[in-house]
């Protein structure tokens, strides 16, 4: 059996954890440090945002937008890589690039699947939802990179260099603000 002043204690922790509320951040530099890595792209790509000149800055507005960036970028990946795909230079092409192009072609169409409906979730206010479908954006796209992992480097840098990974960590950095409210 827990002791009185053990239980008192999980109570009084539960209580305080329970009362601690998400202070929205204030400005575009507050709400895009919750990106890390990424905090100086996620301040240049939403810095021409409408909802980043309000104050303080509109969170869901600015989750919006970076989706809606993430997934801009990965239908033209995708259709990059599906060009790439359907074109004579691909028999060309060594056996792991060929893989790795068509692998990713559809990755990323799925990426940009799921950022469409994360931005459809965005609209109609589910941002927990939205969360999980940028999650998967971002995990169909590390999938290809890791199907590419095999290729030299520069022979494929739409598959390799993680633009639409980075642009999907500030989606889900400043939606996760959004969830936090």
């Amino acid at each position: 059996m827990a002791s009185s002043s053990m239980i008192t204690f999980a109570a009084a922790l539960c209580l305080v954890a329970a009362s601690a509320v998400a202070v929205p951040p204030a400005t575009l530099q507050e709400t895009c440090q919750s990106a890390g890595e990424q905090e100086a792209l996620c301040v240049q790509l939403l810095s021409s945002s409408p909802a980043a000149q309000k104050t303080p800055v509109d969170t869901p507005g600015l989750a919006q937008a970076a989706v809606m960036a993430a997934g801009s970028n990965a239908t033209e990946t995708a259709a990059h890589l599906q060009r790439l795909f359907d074109s004579e230079d691909l028999k060309n092409m060594s056996p792991e690039l060929q893989r790795c192009v068509e692998d990713c072609a559809e990755r990323y169409q799925s990426a940009a699947k799921f950022l469409g409906q994360a931005s459809e979730k965005m609209t109609a206010g589910s941002f927990d939802e939205a969360s999980v479908l940028i999650d998967g954006a971002q995990s169909v796209v590390t999938l290809c990179q890791r199907s590419c992992e095999g290729v030299p480097q520069g022979e494929l840098t739409a598959c390799t260099k993680g633009v639409v990974d980075q642009l999907c960590t500030n989606a889900a950095s400043v939606t996760r603000l959004v969830v936090q409210k």
